[in-house]
């Protein structure tokens, strides 16, 4: 026969509910922190989807949360348009609004523009783009390429060379 006694005074009882207290208070705050790091990743997001929506741009936003310390980093990957070739400024502005509304802070957005020409686009050799395009960026890089001429190569004198080079 085995008698097990357990003999709990009340010292050991507070010391063990004190220890259930801060482990339960932990994993508390644990689920508080990643509910809040979602939350504010989810507005950003938003935010910044709904700001080239009101413009009439289609993006796809990604944030991610850089190690080590509370501030974010957004990818944003966009059609290429002409009005985005400047994006540093948007950027700015973005980072700022950002800041005021969500008060949040991002350190970088980085830009994506994919570009999908179909075959129709590539083999219009006329200038004219045979599908629809509201923005001017493709045609104006296909018409400065075309204003550039065919490449070619040609036999300069040693003095001629000289000459151009100095006077640049």
């Amino acid at each position: 026969m085995l008698t097990l006694t357990i003999n709990l005074d009340s010292l050991a009882l507070y010391i063990v509910a004190a220890d259930v207290l801060l482990l339960l208070s932990y994993i508390l705050y644990i689920f508080h922190k990643k509910r809040r790091l979602n939350k504010a990743k989810s507005a950003i997001t938003d935010f910044i989807t709904g700001y080239f929506n009101d413009s009439g741009a289609e993006t796809r936003v990604t944030c991610f949360k850089l190690e080590g310390n509370n501030h974010f980093v957004v990818l944003i990957e966009s059609e290429p348009l002409k009005r985005f070739r400047y994006s540093i400024i948007l950027e700015n502005n973005l980072i700022s609004h950002i800041f005021k509304t969500t008060g949040t802070v991002v350190e970088k957005i980085y830009w994506r523009f994919p570009i999908k020409p179909s075959r129709e686009i590539v083999a219009a050799s006329d200038g004219n783009n045979l599908a629809d395009d509201d923005d001017a960026y493709f045609s104006d890089v296909h018409a400065w390429a075309k204003a550039q001429g065919e490449y070619q190569v040609s036999e300069v004198p040693w003095d001629q060379y000289e000459n151009s080079t100095v006077e640049k």
